[in-house]
């Protein structure tokens, strides 16, 4: 029903000069200069075909109660029944032209001074300006008159181009415009950060540390959405060409200010290591990426908080036996997102109501304040026992490895069906190393539990949800031969 092909092209350079003093002193410095330059050329089109690859009169004539033999008698796609027969195009498409530029350059600086034999202070500071240009273009077409957006005006019927049929189609049921956009952006960005670290002993320290970082903004690839001036689904004017976007397709910078403490400690003689930290990060317009349609965007939330703690441990047994496991707590919440992207059963009940979910002016959005932000496991842990001994002239291998994951949302709008449950996967490999080669048997999530990566809003059919399963299992064998 639904295809979508996107062949996506990109080119970059960058440079990146540094200066550094010698390490013999108490003091040392850091100095550099950054530049890269790029572009992004995507180009896509996304087909529906309406009469179901030739099954639509089929599908009609059957849910009416009649034969297959009165198939050819029946509406022969969706289109038709759907504008009483004035537009009947079995395929419509939209094909996007996205092609973003960006140039930027930065300077840093770090430095690190020996305020005595166990306290060191380290400063840094990186200054960068970046600019972008992008051009947005989106062709509509069909299969009567031409799929790529050109209509082929020496068609039957297509002699004054596409029928107006195609615009209220694509905008109606898909949010979908024609459009040719340009914008550009300039942003720049100053980030500090400052560590103190402690030498408690010459198996032991304790740091912390403030920084603040930097993600540029730039503009949204979707080839879905309203132009500006349009609400969601409104029929275009004739003629209509989108020139100016609504304010969904640039987003902004996101900055976060973050704070960590830690410890690295060495014990039992350095057979034992544990390191350990606790952080808090607090972020202003956290860029998000929301599914939409059928393809994703970006949308700022106004902030975000997260914290937690990790810590990780090693321990070495024996001559032979290495067991450890590292553990993570994590509490990231959105601090104020009051307009995030609607539920279906939103969209829905403010149908009910005539308004659109989350538009301006609209008394219907989805406050996402104070709930989890995507991806974000509260809980995830791992251990592992890595063997090695000598057989001969060869080592034998093996390490065997658990891992856990916490639920976590996965769709924008943080729809609770959306909720990807936790899961459990175990790793195992063993092997021979000899002086030039190393041969190797390998199982990855070898108990096939059957975890899900994503779940999102199924494309036109409201309601219902899409899940992207996660790698099953896989078992291998792997040989390196060097020379």
């Amino acid at each position: 029903f639904i295809a979508r092909a996107d062949d996506h092209e990109y080119y970059q350079v960058s440079q990146e000069f540094r200066f550094t003093s010698d390490s013999d002193g108490p003091f040392n410095y850091t100095v550099g200069a950054y530049y890269d330059e790029n572009e992004l050329d995507m180009r896509g089109v996304v087909t529906i075909d309406t009469n179901f690859d030739g099954l639509f009169p089929l599908f009609v004539a059957r849910a009416n109660g009649l034969p297959d033999a009165a198939a050819p008698l029946m509406p022969q796609n969706l289109l038709d029944p759907l504008t009483g027969g004035a537009y009947s195009a079995n395929q419509v498409s939209r094909n996007n032209e996205f092609v973003q530029g960006s140039e930027s350059w930065a300077v840093f600086a770090q430095a690190s001074y020996d305020i005595s034999d166990t306290l060191s202070l380290t400063v840094g500071a990186r200054y960068t300006e970046e600019d972008k240009d992008v051009v947005g273009n989106q062709y509509l077409g069909d299969s009567n008159c031409g799929l790529d957006g050109r209509a082929d005006t020496s068609l039957p019927g297509c002699e004054n181009g596409y029928s107006y049929f195609l615009y209220i189609t694509q905008a109606t049921s898909f949010n979908t415009y024609e459009r040719r956009y340009t914008d550009e952006r300039s942003t720049d960005n100053f980030a500090p950060s400052a560590t103190l670290s402690w030498d408690m002993s010459d198996s032991s320290m304790l740091y912390i540390t403030a920084s603040e970082g930097f993600k540029s903004g730039g503009f949204s690839a979707a080839d879905d959405g309203q132009p500006a001036g349009l609400a969601p689904g409104q029929i275009p004017p004739p003629g209509f060409i989108g020139t100016t976007p609504n304010e969904d397709f640039e987003f902004d910078d996101e900055t976060v200010t973050s704070f960590e403490v830690g410890g690295k400690h060495e014990l039992l003689d350095g057979a034992m290591r544990l390191n350990w930290a606790a952080f808090y990060s607090e972020y202003d317009d956290l860029q998000t990426a929301i599914f939409q349609g059928v393809g994703f965007s970006v949308k700022n939330a106004a902030s975000s908080e997260v914290q937690g703690l990790e810590v990780d441990l090693q321990w070495q047994l024996t001559d032979s036996l290495r067991i450890g496991g590292n553990g993570a707590y994590l509490d990231a919440v959105y601090g104020d997102f009051r307009d995030g992207p609607c539920t279906a059963i939103q969209i829905d009940e403010a149908a009910g109501l005539g308004e659109s979910c989350g538009a301006p002016g609209s008394g219907q959005f989805n406050d996402l304040t104070g709930q989890p932000t995507l991806y974000s496991s509260e809980l995830s842990a791992s251990l592992f026992a890595d063997y090695r001994r000598p057989i001969g002239d060869l080592d034998f291998f093996g390490t065997i490895e658990g891992n856990y994951r916490g639920k976590f949302q996965s769709a924008g709008d943080n729809d609770e069906i959306d909720e990807i449950p936790s899961y459990r996967k175990v790793n195992l490999r063993f092997g021979l190393v000899g002086e030039y080669w190393e041969v190797m048997a390998y199982g990855r999530n070898i108990f096939d539990e059957a975890a899900l990566q994503q779940s999102f809003d199924t494309p036109v059919l409201a309601g219902s949800h899409t899940y992207f399963m996660d790698e099953g299992r896989v078992l291998g064998v792997r040989g390196t031969f060097k020379f």
